[in-house]
């Protein structure tokens, strides 16, 4: 068995690895599931987990900023993660490899989900904001009204920033100009 952790920025990612992405998300999504990565996540960079040269999970991490308590943070949004085959431990692979990059950087972490997942996410190293989607809030540029998600919790590695402590702490929200990550 031959594992490789492999990190690519989204501008460089090749049409086959696009191509492989979003044909695993319309088979687990279905129609009308596939991303413009190189647009959506330009910033950000994907790791992919192989067997033997196959692609076996991936995941992003992009940079989002946000503003809280009028302060300017950027943290690193994770999201987009898809193993290919469930309960093989490839998912415990990928974010051991996102953590491993978030401890490297200092940086904090911050991904969306729901409670049928939290469980996984505590057990593979990250921390649990109980209904913290309500903590953010999304500005939107062509309207410059707030938009806000109601359900869901964050889970989260806290970096040197300690911004999540400060936001779960704050009576104010977190504004972003980005809208999913």
């Amino acid at each position: 068995m031959n594992i490789q952790i492999i990190s690519k920025k989204v501008k460089d990612l090749s049409k086959k690895e696009i191509d492989f992405m979003n044909g695993v998300r319309l088979k687990i999504y279905g129609k009308g599931s596939s991303v413009d990565f190189k647009k959506e996540d330009k910033k950000g960079e994907f790791i992919f987990v192989k067997e033997n040269g196959k692609i076996m999970a991936f995941g992003m991490m992009k940079p989002v900023k946000v503003k809280l308590n009028g302060k300017d943070y950027t943290i690193l949004g994770i999201g987009r993660g898809i193993t290919i085959k469930q309960s093989k431990g490839w998912g415990k692979v990928l974010n051991a490899a996102r953590i491993l990059e978030l401890k490297r950087t200092g940086k904090t972490g911050v991904a969306f989900t729901g409670k049928k997942n939290l469980e996984f996410f505590r057990k593979v190293g990250y921390q649990i904001g109980k209904d913290g989607i309500r903590k953010f809030a999304y500005k939107n540029p062509k309207t410059g009204k707030l938009e806000y998600d109601g359900d869901g919790d964050i889970v989260y590695y806290e970096g040197k920033d300690k911004f999540v402590t400060k936001l779960l702490n704050s009576k104010n929200k977190a504004i972003t100009n980005t809208d999913f990550w």
